[in-house]
């Protein structure tokens, strides 16, 4: 899909419905798929560098002990 996306036909959607996949599953996997290229290739194209590791370490730690939203938010709901 990544190399030429009008590859993908019929015959590659019914293979992976027999193989269990329903269209949701297929759909959301064609969405990430294709988010995360169109990802790749902007930051290819801007220039926008990788975080460093300690900035990663950082991110992993506030979500595991926060969650995704800020308790400022939360209390708000």
């Amino acid at each position: 899909m990544v190399e030429d996306s009008t590859s993908i036909g019929q015959s590659d959607a019914d293979a992976v419905r027999k193989a269990g996949w329903s269209d949701e599953a297929l759909y959301d996997a064609i969405t990430v798929c294709s988010l995360f290229q169109f990802y790749n290739n902007w930051i290819d194209a801007t220039g926008v560098s990788d975080m460093p590791a300690m900035a990663y370490e950082m991110s992993g730690h506030r979500l595991a002990t926060q969650g995704y939203a800020s308790s400022t938010r939360d209390a708000t709901r």
